[in-house]
């Protein structure tokens, strides 16, 4: 697989990141579908990153397509999502997550306002 984005941090506070990975599929038998791609959103504890949420489309529990990974969760929710729109979605769930959780209030841009 060609990388398109490897391990790309930004960063929204000190404490609060968002890890972007990327590839493009060369071979159809690389991959099922034509990206793969991960969207993991930190938050610096004091002591250790935590994820707080993921989005990715890699393989889970034997299925593909895009799924949600929410902190403190064990089962994943399924819901069909490009790359671009895990982006806004990932900041949306990741602002609600810190104020409940964590306390924290971010600013993640105009994306998390939409609806």
């Amino acid at each position: 697989m060609k990388p398109l984005i490897e391990d790309l941090n930004e960063f929204y506070a000190e404490n609060v990141r968002l890890v972007k990975n990327l590839w493009k599929r060369e071979h159809e038998r690389e991959y099922p579908e034509p990206l793969k791609w991960a969207l993991q959103m930190l938050y610096f504890d004091g002591e250790e990153w935590l994820q707080i949420c993921r989005i990715d489309n890699y393989l889970h529990e034997g299925e593909t397509g895009s799924h949600i990974h929410i902190y403190k969760k064990k089962e994943v929710r399924r819901e069909p999502l490009s790359f671009q729109e895990a982006e806004i979605v990932i900041k949306k769930i990741s602002a609600t997550i810190l104020i409940e959780k964590f306390n924290q209030q971010i600013d993640f841009g105009d994306d998390t306002h939409e609806n």
